[in-house]
């Protein structure tokens, strides 16, 4: 077996825009992004090249359409200010329809918001954008951006696209309690149902991803958050959103086998597939 060109959680940015640069590429795309492969460079498009067969390609077409609308859902509800904790190599800045007024935000580890300034410096942002180097374990650079956030915006909507996965249960928490003390905030998540992990080592997901695995992993992912004071306000499933677009999951013949006989031999009950993954809107329980 060849070696994982996925080396630690920063590798995952250039796969992920590589993805998005080939469904631009797609005479039927869902959205087009015209600076995915410039960001992704020749080390993206390798990591892709390398993962034949693996499902996450499907699931960042997927992933970006729904993030793409909840972003739009709210600014069009009077969102000031977006803020993408570990934006990793995003464009949405550059090629979202957005108002000149909004201020966007984008966080991440400095090797990350170099490379990308890099690649963008002849592009100008639809919005005001900055860019924010910080490693998001360092709780004492985050708690002063949090509190920098609080006192100069109204409405914040966060987005942490693909980030929780990779943190361990007390980061999640830590992260939760921190970002509740913002005032006027909405928090844009990731869902896994426990189901998921299971069919991601039937998948043989583990072998790609030894170097950045997924660690958050609650037994009950609503009782998580609410235990630190949030609750959903959106549930946007992956799978629905696929029918919507006409884009399947395309689930490998034996995988497709096992869900057939899991579902015969539980009557026909949903097992978690139809809303195994999707994206939640959250904001703190006191909030109106």
């Amino acid at each position: 077996m060849a070696e994982s060109l996925i080396k630690g959680v920063s590798d995952t940015a250039f796969m992920v825009a590589a993805w998005r640069a080939a469904e631009s590429e797609r005479s039927d795309a869902l959205f087009r992004d015209p600076f995915a492969a410039r960001l992704a460079g020749e080390h993206g498009r390798a990591i892709v090249a390398s993962l034949r067969g693996f499902l996450g390609g499907w699931q960042v077409v997927i992933r970006t359409l729904i993030i793409d609308d909840l972003i739009q859902k709210a600014l069009a509800a009077g969102a000031d200010t977006i803020v993408n904790l570990g934006a990793g190599l995003d464009a949405r800045p550059y090629r979202m329809e957005l108002p000149e007024s909004l201020h966007w935000i984008e966080v991440d580890y400095p090797q990350v918001i170099d490379w990308k300034a890099d690649k963008l410096a002849g592009d100008h942002p639809r919005c005001r954008l900055d860019r924010i180097k910080l490693d998001l374990a360092d709780l004492t650079g985050r708690r002063a951006l949090f509190a920098d956030l609080g006192a100069s915006s109204n409405k914040i909507l966060l987005v942490t696209e693909g980030v929780l996965p990779y943190l361990t249960a007390d980061a999640v928490a830590a992260l939760a309690d921190d970002l509740k003390t913002i005032p006027g905030v909405s928090w844009i998540v990731d869902y896994f149902s426990p189901e998921t992990m299971r069919y991601r080592k039937l998948l043989a997901l583990n072998r790609h991803m030894r170097a950045a695995p997924f660690q958050f992993e609650p037994g009950d992912w609503f009782g998580f958050f609410a235990e630190h004071g949030w609750k959903p306000v959106e549930m946007r499933y992956l799978a629905d959103e696929a029918v919507r677009k006409r884009r399947r999951m395309p689930l490998p013949f034996s995988v497709r086998l096992l869900v057939k006989i899991r579902r015969l031999l539980s009557g026909g009950k949903d097992d978690g597939l139809q809303r195994y993954a999707g994206y939640a809107v959250l904001r703190p329980t006191d909030s109106a």
